[in-house]
């Protein structure tokens, strides 16, 4: 992709690693700068992708790991061909909260699809379509926890215990060994990554 066609950045990690936080805060500056952008997520982004998300999402879930990772793969089929790809050729900035490397981490390592049969899937039926860069929050599963028993509306993935987020760590860690990913230490007090995110997007747009 041209950068001169838009930035498209995402936004990966654990549970209750501050991703969106940070997000919230960048629309605050790109607003105040007249930087034009859009702000996604995934699963979601469309309506079609957003329905699929509710069942994705689901606490009481009887679906398989092979249709959810397909019911994945169609949402961001939707997301990438209708909403991405537009605003990325009217040369906006393009955030995601979570993307593909979401599917390669939670299906792929942590229940057990395979990282290389999530990527291969990715890379036939979305052509590997991936960001120009992506922001990766580390938190320890010790603070995850923490900051989880705080949350009132919770997903299935924040009910789970320690082994699945020690496996969110590790699955992670595999995926990121190259310089597409910029590594946040999300521990830092939130001014502090905001900063550091900032300092980051500057030096790319």
């Amino acid at each position: 992709m041209n950068k001169k066609k838009g930035l498209f950045l995402t936004f990966e990690g654990p549970e209750a690693s501050g991703k969106s936080s940070q997000i919230l805060l960048l629309e605050k500056y790109l607003k105040k700068n007249k930087i034009s952008f859009i702000t996604t997520r995934e699963p979601g982004g469309t309506k079609i992708a957003e329905s699929l998300r509710n069942l994705i999402l689901k606490v009481k879930s009887n679906i398989n790991i092979e249709e959810e990772i397909l019911m994945l793969m169609a949402a961001r089929s939707h997301h990438i061909n209708n909403v991405i790809i537009p605003a990325l050729e009217n040369g906006k900035l393009v955030i995601s909260d979570r993307f593909a490397d979401s599917t390669f981490v939670y299906q792929g390592y942590v229940n057990k699809f395979g990282i290389q049969k999530a990527k291969n899937l990715h890379k036939n039926i979305l052509n590997n379509f991936l960001p120009h860069k992506t922001f990766l929050f580390h938190l320890s599963t010790k603070l995850i926890i923490s900051r989880l028993r705080k949350r009132k509306s919770k997903n299935k993935y924040d009910k789970l215990e320690k082994n699945f987020h020690d496996l969110v760590n590790q699955g992670y860690k595999i995926i990121s060994n190259n310089k597409r990913f910029i590594k946040i230490e999300a521990s830092k007090p939130i001014n502090q990554i905001h900063k550091i995110i900032i300092s980051h997007i500057n030096s790319l747009i």
